[in-house]
């Protein structure tokens, strides 16, 4: 006898994924598309359940347009016998009580931020209860496990949090994988963190299913449901079940020893084909961020055509469509460094510099480089007008400085090196 489910997070109904250029974007790519096919997945296997660990409907304003695709969905999911249970996240955690409110057969858990458990039936008589906390508001910096109590009675635990875990503090429900380990329940099921991931493989079983479809290029990889059997005697069986039409990819070009960028890019793509391909079928196509590397005497080239692969660069192989989202030049000048850094001249002044951000050694010499980088950065940025509207930036992380540093160092360097040649 056994239970089984199938369990999916931060789906983001009304939302579309980023970074998808216009002559590429398509209705399969939104997360309603990856919706419906989690629950064509859930009928034809004949699960007994479907769990969603919040931010299942993005935002407030997106109420009717998730309403439909919701109700729809778990309307044919009840009808095939198939329980729905869920909890609030911090982007529903006003929209999806009223959208549960409003659909029949939508289990909400945990309202106003009070625990709450139910215990569900399977097909073949299996009993498993569920517990689960909502978001009762946008932002919530207690520990929600700080008021858990486990539910009494025999059977498997299945728990259901939005959180964010492993933290101690900030405004989206702090866990540590402690407070989980103390918990008294069989397996956790996470939402909030889009990248999917096992944090606890012991008693109980931690982890986030991720977000149902990848939403921008940094949700890369194959994106869906996790099915998980739950049978006496044994501890959780968990697999994974791509669902997601578009799949994002980091992929590193290596163009040492590359006869041209053309062949080397196609050759890349057709390799990552392979993996989609045969790793999940549910893609029609992949946004890829491009990563050339190596020594090559290609490197000069690798601008020109940066700008060709985002705009132009469309293949298709085996019915899935590739575009390059942005490209990244990690590739260095096929000259000897070390030969160069012994002369006294720019070049060899140069190539000292650059020789240190390789090796980020000597460590002083290397941090000096990073902390002059950043004042000339942040002078840069305070002058410009808009300055402020720049919020969603990423980070300048230190590895971001250094590759820029690496990127701006080699250029100036071909360039010197050209003047020398034209010069003899």
């Amino acid at each position: 006898m056994a239970f089984r489910f199938l369990t999916a997070g931060d789906i983001h109904l009304g939302r579309r994924p980023a970074r998808v250029p216009r002559d590429q974007d398509s209705p399969q790519f939104a997360p309603r598309h990856a919706w419906d096919a989690l629950v064509a997945s859930a009928i034809a296997q004949q699960v007994d359940a479907v769990a969603l660990t919040g931010d299942v409907v993005d935002q407030e304003n997106r109420f009717y347009e998730a309403f439909s695709d919701l109700h729809r969905g778990v309307r044919r999911l009840v009808d095939a016998g198939i329980a729905v249970v869920a909890v609030a996240g911090n982007h529903d955690c006003d929209v999806l009580p009223r959208l549960a409110a409003q659909i029949d057969g939508f289990r909400l858990l945990g309202r106003d931020g009070r625990w709450e458990a139910v215990e569900l039936n399977g097909r073949d008589g299996t009993r498993v209860r569920f517990v689960g906390w909502s978001f009762p508001r946008r932002h919530v910096t207690d520990n929600p496990l700080a008021a858990f109590e486990p539910p009494a009675g025999d059977g498997p635990v299945v728990g259901l949090l939005h959180c964010d875990c492993p933290s101690q503090t900030g405004p989206y429900a702090p866990v540590t994988l402690e407070d989980f380990r103390r918990s008294r329940v069989d397996l956790w099921a996470l939402g909030h963190i889009h990248n999917g991931r096992v944090l606890g493989d012991d008693r109980p079983i931690v982890f986030y299913p991720g977000s149902l479809q990848g939403l921008d290029p940094t949700e890369d990889g194959p994106h869906g449901a996790w099915a998980v059997t739950l049978e006496a005697g044994r501890p959780p069986a968990m697999e994974r079940h791509p669902l997601a039409a578009l799949q994002w990819a980091h992929l590193a070009v290596p163009l040492e020893g590359a006869a041209t960028i053309e062949q080397a890019v196609t050759e890349a793509v057709r390799a990552l084909n392979r993996q989609v391909r045969t790793a999940a079928g549910h893609v029609r196509g992949v946004g890829c961020r491009l990563r050339f590397t190596g020594r090559t005497a290609l490197s000069r080239q690798v601008a020109d055509h940066a700008a060709r692969l985002v705009q132009e660069y469309r293949p298709s192989f085996d019915g899935i469509s590739y575009f390059i989202e942005t490209v990244d030049d990690d590739t260095r000048p096929d000259v000897a460094l070390e030969a160069l850094a012994r002369a006294d001249d720019p070049a060899g002044l140069l190539a000292r510099r650059l020789l240190v951000l390789d090796a980020r050694q000597p460590r002083e010499a290397y941090e000096a480089m990073l902390a002059e980088a950043r004042r000339a950065v942040a002078d840069a940025w305070s002058s410009m007008v808009f300055s402020s509207l720049d919020d969603g930036a990423e980070p300048l992380t230190d590895e971001k400085v250094r590759q820029a540093l690496l990127r701006s160092g080699f250029d100036a360097l071909d360039r010197l090196l050209a003047q020398k040649e034209g010069g003899q």
